[in-house]
C-alpha cells in the first residue's frame, strides 16, 4: 500500500513538472511574440517620421502597411533565447498587422517514473497584435494633424522634440 502511495505521488510529480515546463514554455512564447511585434512597431514609427514630411500616405502606416521586417524575427528568436526556449516558426499574421510565434522549450519534462519523459519538451504559441491609435486629420508640407485614442498630436515633421514616440501611435496586445 506504502509503495502504491508512492508511485502516486511520483506520477503528480511528473505532472507538475510537466505543467511548469508548459507555463515556461507560454510565457516564452508571449514575450517572443510582444518582442516581434514591438521590432514591427518601431519598424512602422521610423517609417511613418520619414513620411510625415514627405506627402507620402500616412494613413496606410497607420493602419500597419509594411509592418512586416526581418528584424521582428530575430528579436523573437533573442527573447525566446532569454527564456530557455527556441523558436520553431515566426510567421506575419495573414489577416492583421502582427506576428504567430511557435517555440519549444530547450529543457524537458525530466526523468521520472513514467518513461519516455525524459525527452519531452513543451511547445507554446503566442499571437501579438499592433493596433493602429491614430488617425490623420490634416496633412500639409510643414505641419502633421492625429486624431488619437488618447491624446491628438498637432506637429511639425522636423521637430524632432515634438513628434509622437511609437507607443502613442501604436498598441501591441497578446491575442488569445
Amino acid at each position: 500500500m506504502v509503495s502504491g502511495l508512492l508511485l502516486i505521488a511520483f506520477i503528480f510529480f511528473v505532472f507538475a513538472q510537466a505543467a511548469f515546463t508548459r507555463s515556461g514554455g507560454q510565457s516564452a512564447a508571449d514575450a517572443a511574440a510582444l518582442a516581434a511585434a514591438r521590432e514591427s512597431r518601431d519598424h512602422l514609427h521610423e517609417l511613418f517620421l520619414e513620411a510625415a514630411g514627405g506627402g507620402e500616405d500616412l494613413e496606410e502606416l497607420l493602419d500597419g502597411e509594411g509592418f512586416e521586417t526581418d528584424g521582428a524575427c530575430v528579436e523573437a528568436s533573442r527573447l525566446a533565447e532569454r527564456n530557455d526556449a527556441n523558436v520553431v516558426s515566426c510567421l506575419p499574421e495573414p489577416e492583421r498587422v502582427g506576428y504567430t510565434i511557435d517555440i519549444e522549450t530547450r529543457r524537458s519534462v525530466g526523468e521520472s517514473v513514467i518513461p519516455g519523459t525524459e525527452d519531452q519538451r513543451s511547445r507554446a504559441q503566442a499571437t501579438a497584435v499592433i493596433l493602429g491609435l491614430c488617425e490623420v486629420s490634416e496633412e500639409a508640407d510643414d505641419r502633421v494633424e492625429l486624431t488619437c485614442d488618447e491624446q491628438n498630436w498637432d506637429f511639425d515633421p522636423d521637430d524632432e522634440e515634438a513628434l509622437p514616440e511609437p507607443r502613442d501611435l501604436f498598441h501591441i496586445y497578446l491575442e488569445d
